[in-house]
């Protein structure tokens, strides 16, 4: 007897979406990496890492020159709560930093941003095979049984590079784990790796029976 199958049908079940887009504009893209190179010369701006690094404070969406790109991110935030169907009252920014990385060695550890619903990074300046922000599983038991595959591909690979160029901009839940790895190809005279990051957070009561919020 053969059993038939009919109405086949796959289910992404609870998916980390990661929001693409892109700043086509060259000279906006110069622009921001040239203000940004400038705060790097400012030692109350930020800190460096050794010799391979330099980050922020994180207020940058604070300060003028930064506005038109605040704006931008919260308004892009907006439209993903809007997609997610997130209730609130307002959305805002929490945070905004810029990283830089001087040489290949650059890394960022994986990590969360706690106390944000979405967080964001715009690739401004990506020398030549420059590494791109990864993100990893963020689900606590996928990773217990790992079978050999044929190839590596979304629906069975522990760490996910979206193809990035300058100009990219990437939006996320909060708690996806992603990080910088470190490289050791050159990124060649006068070139810097430049990412600025963004939290959002939104203002609201939050009434599901089992933890009551009033984020005011």
């Amino acid at each position: 007897m053969s059993i038939k199958l009919v109405d086949r049908t796959i289910w992404p079940t609870f998916p980390s979406m990661i929001f693409a887009s892109k700043i086509e504009s060259a000279s906006l893209l110069k622009q921001i990496a040239s203000d940004v190179m400038k705060l790097t010369k400012d030692e109350s701006a930020g800190t460096k890492a050794g010799n391979v690094g330099w980050f922020s404070h994180h207020h940058l969406h604070e300060a003028p020159e930064f506005e038109e790109l605040s704006t931008l991110f919260l308004q892009e935030a907006v439209s993903v709560m809007d997609y997610m169907t997130v209730v609130r009252d307002e959305v805002y920014l929490t945070s905004m930093w810029a990283n830089v990385g001087f040489r290949p060695e650059y890394s960022h550890q994986n990590h969360v941003h706690p106390n944000s619903l979405l967080s964001g990074v715009l690739h401004v300046s990506m020398p030549p095979k420059c590494a791109g922000t990864a993100f990893s599983d963020p689900r606590p038991g996928a990773r217990i049984l790992e079978p050999n595959h044929t190839e590596l591909n979304a629906t069975n690979s522990g760490v996910f590079i979206p193809k990035f160029e300058e100009g990219t901009l990437l939006i996320f839940p909060s708690y996806l784990p992603h990080g910088v790895p470190s490289t050791h190809v050159s990124y060649g005279k006068g070139y810097n790796r430049i990412t600025i990051s963004f939290n959002a957070m939104i203002l609201g009561d939050i009434t599901i029976r089992t933890a009551p919020l009033s984020l005011r």
